[in-house]
């Protein structure tokens, strides 16, 4: 499951978002998601076309036998 953490930065609030492998999640855009920094569909009611951003880890790529 998607989780996240916010920490300070230089004076600014950087969000960190960690996935399993092969897993994915949608981005608010919005910024009035009440799962922010998730998206849960506020922006269907808002005037706009802006939508999620989806973002998923890529599966680990198998390690080839050794010759």
């Amino acid at each position: 499951m998607a989780t996240y953490t916010n920490e300070e930065r230089m004076g600014h609030v950087r969000t960190n978002v960690e996935l399993e492998p092969g897993e994915q999640c949608a981005l608010c855009r919005c910024f009035k998601s009440g799962k922010f920094p998730f998206c849960d569909g506020m922006h269907r009611q808002l005037p706009g076309e802006l939508g999620p951003v989806i973002v998923k880890a890529a599966e680990p790529k198998p390690t080839p036998p050794p010759s």
